[in-house]
This record gives C-alpha cells, sequence and structure tokens, in this order.
C-alpha cells in the first residue's frame, strides 16, 4: 500500500474581517435596497382583477343587500362562507325568508333617513344618487387573499407590540378592513404592557405618527423648497395600496397642493399690484379709500362707483351673517346694492358676473355666491305667499296649485254615492233627501241662504275652499316627484321620507330608535373568531372564550390563548375588595362591569344620535303629522269638517 502524506487542511477565515464580511455585504445590499423598493403610483398600479369564486360571491352578496336592505351584511357574508356551489344565493335568500329573526340576531343596519330639519339639511348637502345609495361599500365585501396576507403584514409591522393573535381577531371583527381595524388596534395597544413606557413621555402628533408608519416613506418632491412629498410603499396589494394612499397621502398632498395654490395666487397678486404701482394704475376704492389694481375693482351699473372686491365679500358677509340683506341686497335682480357712502341716493347694482368673481377670492369656490342665491331665491318664493310642496332632499320647490272644482252630473253623484261613499254618509243623504220631500220650502230657503253666504260672505268662501283643498289633497295622494335632474326622487308629502312601495307613514321613526340601540350594543361587544370568521356575542360567563372551530381568544384583549397558557392568561391574585388588580396588568377573568360600561355607552350615543337626527326643533308640521299618524288621528276629518268634505267629494268631480 502506497504511503500518501496528509495535505494541511485549508484556512476558511484568516483573520475576524474575512468572517463578518458575508453578513457586511448583506446589511449593505439591504440598505442599499430601501432605496429602489417599489412605490405605489395610483395613476399606474390599478387593482387586480378579482378571483372567479370571489367575483360570484360579491355578486351574491350585492344583490342579498338589495333584496334585504334592513340586515346587516356581516350576515350574508357569513351565510355565503359557508355554503358553496353555485345555488348559493338561492339557499341563503330562502333561509332569510324562513328564519330571518334567528339568523339575523338583532343585526340590523342603522337607519339612514331623517325626518327633522337637520337631517334634511345633512341630505342636502350629501346628495347621494340613487346608484351611490345601492352600491355596497368596499369594507363590506368579501376580501382576497392577497388583501387580507398584507393587511396582517402591514399591521404585524405597525403595532408590533400587540400579538398576532389579537391582531387576527380586531381584523376578523372588521372584515380585515385596514382603515376599520386601525383605530380598535391603536385602542388595544395603548393597553399593552410595553406602551407604559412610552407613555411617560408626551403622546405624538397626527403628523409624527404619519411619518412613522413602516409603509409611509418621505421623499423630495419637485417642490423648490425642498419640502418632502410622502408616498406608499408596495404592500402586495393594489387595493391596500390604494387604501394607505387615500388614508395617508392623498389628505397631505391635497393640503399641499392648496397651499401651492393659494401661495402663487398671493404671490401673482403681489407683483401685479407691485407692477400696477410702478406703472401709476393703482385706482381707490370709493368705500375703504384704498388703493387697488383694476383687476379687483368693481364698478355699479348706475353711477359708477369704484368699489374693491374686499368691501363687497365683508359687505356680503355682514348681509349673511349680520343684520345688512335688507339693505344691500337687491331681492329683484339677485344681487348686492351699491353701497358707496359717498352717494347715499345711487340705484345701482353689482353685476351678478363681476360680484361672483369678487366672492370667490382666492378660494376660487362659490360656496358665499350659491349661498346669497339660494337665500335670495327663498326670500323671493317667501313672499310671493304661493302653496308650496318642497322637496327634502334638494332645493327643488312646486307651487302646489288646487284646480277649481266642477260639479258632477246628477248621474255620477248617484254612483259616487253608492259605490264609494261609507254607509253612514249614505244614511245621511237619505235622511236629507227624505227631509227635502217633507220640508221642500224651507230647505229651498236654506240652500238660497247658503248660496248667498258662500258667495258674500268671505270666511264662509274660505272655509269651502280649504274643504276643497283636503279632499283634492286625498285623491292626489301621498307620492310627490321632484323633477329636479341632480335629484329625481319620490317622496311622500306627509312623511318627508323616500317613497318605497308598500309604504307607510312615519314608519322610519316607529322602529328606528330601536334598531340603532340594538345595533350599537351588539357592535360594542360583538367578537369574531379569526379562523373561521364567526361572530358571536358572550352573554355570561368568563372571558375565555372557546369557538366552534376550536380557537380559544380573550374577550377583553382579543389574544389567542393556548392550551399551554390556558386559565395563566388571566389575573390570579386575590382581591378581597374587588377592583383592578395592583400587582400585574393581565386581563380580568370575569369583566362584567366594563361590559355594561361599554353596552351602556354605546346605547346612550345611539340613542343621542338618534334624538338629534329625527327629533329635531323647529319641524312642527313634520312632528303633528307623525304624531296624528302614530295614534291614528287626522286633523279635518273628525266633526262638521269631516262632513263637509263628504259633501264637497260627493258634487265636485
Amino acid at each position: 500500500m502506497d504511503f500518501v502524506p496528509a495535505l494541511p487542511r485549508p484556512r476558511l477565515w484568516k483573520n475576524k474581517a474575512d468572517f463578518f464580511s458575508p453578513f457586511r455585504t448583506a446589511a449593505a445590499n439591504a440598505k442599499a435596497g430601501e432605496n429602489i423598493t417599489p412605490l405605489f403610483d395610483p395613476d399606474i398600479h390599478r387593482a387586480e382583477p378579482e378571483e372567479a369564486d370571489l367575483k360570484d360571491l360579491n355578486t351574491a352578496l350585492a344583490v342579498l343587500v338589495d333584496v334585504f336592505p334592513d340586515v346587516e351584511p356581516e350576515v350574508f357574508r357569513e351565510m355565503l362562507a359557508s355554503i358553496s356551489g353555485e345555488s348559493r344565493l338561492e339557499v341563503v335568500t330562502a333561509q332569510l325568508l324562513s328564519k330571518e329573526m334567528k339568523l339575523v340576531r338583532g343585526r340590523y343596519r342603522k337607519p339612514q333617513q331623517s325626518n327633522s330639519q337637520s337631517g334634511r339639511q345633512k341630505n342636502r348637502e350629501a346628495k347621494p344618487s340613487r346608484k351611490d345609495q345601492s352600491k355596497l361599500p368596499d369594507e363590506e365585501t368579501f376580501r382576497s387573499d392577497s388583501y387580507k396576507t398584507a393587511v396582517k403584514r402591514v399591521f404585524y409591522q405597525e403595532y408590533s407590540t400587540l400579538s398576532h393573535s389579537a391582531i387576527k381577531a380586531v381584523l376578523a371583527e372588521q372584515n380585515f378592513s385596514y382603515t376599520l381595524a386601525r383605530p380598535s388596534l391603536q385602542q388595544l395597544s395603548t393597553r399593552s404592557w410595553r406602551f407604559s413606557f412610552s407613555s411617560i413621555w408626551p403622546k405624538r402628533s397626527p403628523s409624527a405618527t404619519v411619518s412613522e408608519h413602516p409603509n409611509i416613506i418621505w421623499q423630495p418632491g419637485a417642490n423648490p423648497e425642498g419640502d418632502l412629498v410622502p408616498a406608499v410603499k408596495r404592500t402586495g396589494s393594489s387595493r391596500l395600496d390604494r387604501e394607505l394612499y387615500d388614508l395617508f397621502v392623498a389628505p397631505i398632498l391635497e393640503n399641499q397642493r392648496q397651499k401651492q395654490l393659494s401661495e402663487d395666487h398671493a404671490l401673482a397678486s403681489q407683483l401685479n399690484e407691485t407692477e400696477a404701482e410702478e406703472a401709476e394704475a393703482l385706482l381707490d376704492c370709493e368705500c375703504c379709500y384704498s388703493s387697488v389694481p383694476f383687476e379687483r375693482l368693481t364698478t355699479c351699473d348706475d353711477g359708477c362707483h369704484q368699489l374693491c372686491f374686499d368691501c363687497v365679500r365683508r359687505t356680503v358677509n355682514e348681509a349673511l351673517f349680520g343684520q345688512g340683506w335688507s339693505r344691500n341686497i337687491d331681492l329683484e335682480r339677485s344681487t348686492v346694492r351699491c353701497f358707496a357712502p359717498t352717494s347715499d341716493d345711487c340705484a345701482g347694482i353689482i353685476p351678478s358676473s363681476i360680484l361672483r368673481r369678487a366672492l370667490a377670492g382666492d378660494n376660487d369656490k362659490d360656496d358665499i355666491w350659491n349661498e346669497v342665491q339660494e337665500r335670495v331665491a327663498g326670500e323671493i318664493l317667501t313672499k310671493s305667499r304661493l302653496p308650496l310642496q318642497r322637496c327634502p332632499f334638494c332645493n327643488y320647490v312646486e307651487v302646489d296649485e288646487t284646480p277649481p272644482p266642477q260639479r258632477r252630473k246628477a248621474m255620477g253623484i248617484w254612483l259616487h254615492l253608492v259605490n264609494r261613499s261609507s254607509t253612514a254618509f249614505q244614511a245621511m243623504v237619505l235622511a236629507f233627501i227624505s227631509a227635502l220631500l217633507i220640508f221642500t220650502i224651507p230647505l229651498a230657503l236654506l240652500a238660497g241662504f247658503v248660496y248667498l253666504t258662500i258667495h258674500i260672505f268671505p270666511p264662509a268662501s274660505a272655509i269651502l275652499k280649504r274643504s276643497w283643498t283636503r279632499v283634492h289633497k286625498s285623491r292626489r295622494g301621498l307620492k310627490f316627484h321632484c323633477f329636479n335632474p341632480s335629484c329625481r326622487s319620490t317622496t311622500c308629502t306627509r312623511c318627508l321620507v323616500r317613497w318605497r312601495d308598500p309604504h307607510t307613514c312615519f314608519e322610519h321613526e316607529k322602529t328606528s330608535l330601536r334598531t340603532a340601540i340594538e345595533t350599537s350594543a351588539t357592535q360594542a361587544i360583538k367578537r369574531t373568531c379569526p379562523k373561521c370568521l364567526l361572530s358571536f356575542v358572550k352573554s355570561s360567563g368568563c372571558n375565555k372564550l372557546v369557538c366552534n372551530c376550536g380557537y380559544t381568544m380573550c374577550y377583553i384583549c382579543r389574544q389567542e390563548i393556548t392550551s399551554k397558557e390556558g386559565y395563566g392568561h388571566f389575573c390570579q391574585h386575590f382581591r378581597p375588595t374587588g377592583g383592578r388588580c395592583g400587582e400585574c396588568e393581565r386581563c380580568d377573568l370575569y369583566g362584567d362591569e366594563d361590559e355594561e360600561a361599554v353596552v351602556r355607552r354605546a346605547a346612550e350615543q345611539a340613542e343621542r344620535a338618534w334624538r338629534e337626527g329625527e327629533m329635531g326643533k323647529g319641524d312642527e308640521r313634520a312632528t303633528r303629522a307623525m304624531v296624528e299618524s302614530l295614534i291614528g288621528v287626522r286633523e279635518g276629518r273628525r266633526g262638521w269638517k269631516g262632513c263637509l268634505d263628504g259633501v264637497v267629494d260627493l258634487v265636485v268631480a
């Protein structure tokens, strides 16, 4: 056997620098990679298309929301997720029709309509279209797996002090919506023991919170002043990228844009004024005697008095919010009168086109101009003393005219009496005919007296006219159609809500308070299993919740309780006097006091919001009509007014 000499073993590292070289290279590459992180661009990156099964689920969910508009979409999501196949929509609809009370269990949508003055004002400002009302919000739809994964990854980085199980539980409660889940996670993070160290220092401002978000980076923008511009890092889901962009980046960019426009406009105005001053082209305002350029000056159409835009805006603000409306506003021409102090008897006005440009000012908005026009139109309609019918959701107004009465023919009177009159009224008419046959002359004299009274005595004619108005409105019905192109809504003239067949007046008021309180209380104490997405409410027992799928979680902090941890997750110290434990910050095993307080606060807030929205003060007509509808009494349908209306309805076609 040949002898083979042993070769020397090569050394892997010569020194410490060779040993740490790979780690330094990886750190350098990671640091260099931060500068090339892909960013979200709303103009380039579009939402990824939905999968076929997910699209079918969302389509079925939208159909169920249209069919059952009073039920929370959460109920539909739970039922649709548990049923597979093409007939899931039919199966869910059949189950809801047969077992709605058992399946819904108080999870009804909060009512959106309002009959009060404040509610109508909000509806005027919002002006939702029918398409927007029937559209299901994105927060209520089924989420894709990529969106769920991206949301969890972002929250794990943003709230590193919370456990992953608590984050999953909150996401399951809020349908994996980043916008809806973030406030709950912020509240939970304040209860974390790790957060107690940071609570010693002052709280961070909102801008600092945005700047420290793990998916928001700041980079130099195109502004020559060097202002930083926020951008969103790509998360793997275009929908989440758009949500983060709309939540954090878009408001800051809009504020920067408005700030830049204001600065540019101020600089342009200053340069224009400087050039006009150098060219000696400034003109004097006859109200404040200040020198302004020609572009910021207007004249009245009568005496050619020169007035600056600042004085025009101050005059309009005083007219709207002060006591100068009747003195400064010309209702016939819907503009401002000349207010030059050098001539008190000037009958001129400021042209409407120039007034609109003056009121827009630096903001380039027509808010004050529209408010002036609306108030002028309201003043003109009020002074006209016409019977008006208004749309409760916009500014559309119609003249509620009553057509002149036309007498029925004898055969028409007889058919109306036989087919449409009540039995009591028929008996009264027969008694009247019998008395007419017996007492012809006295009744003829009575008829002549009534005829002369109606034509000579004005109050009697007014009573008869009001009776015909009531009969006409009763024949016409309560449905009112708005012909405003931007509204096109159909409302009830009595309860002032949108018309839905079958319609019951003030049905909303009968159930809105109960529904609002039940929904708020349920949402306050509801928990959702992050494993099977089953929602449930704890009625009694301890705070250790075990789902049907086997998932165990804490009711207070929503954190997962493993089999190894068990009841050790909760406080084990003896407290003879009750109250909070002073030795640890663990959750209480029995915490009914906090749950009752949460439910009570939610119920109080729901009741307060309902009273502010539904029972607004000052709308006496709607309140009186609602009371009459609820107690079953209608004004003008009892006593002598009812008899008079019956006679008018019988005689007039």
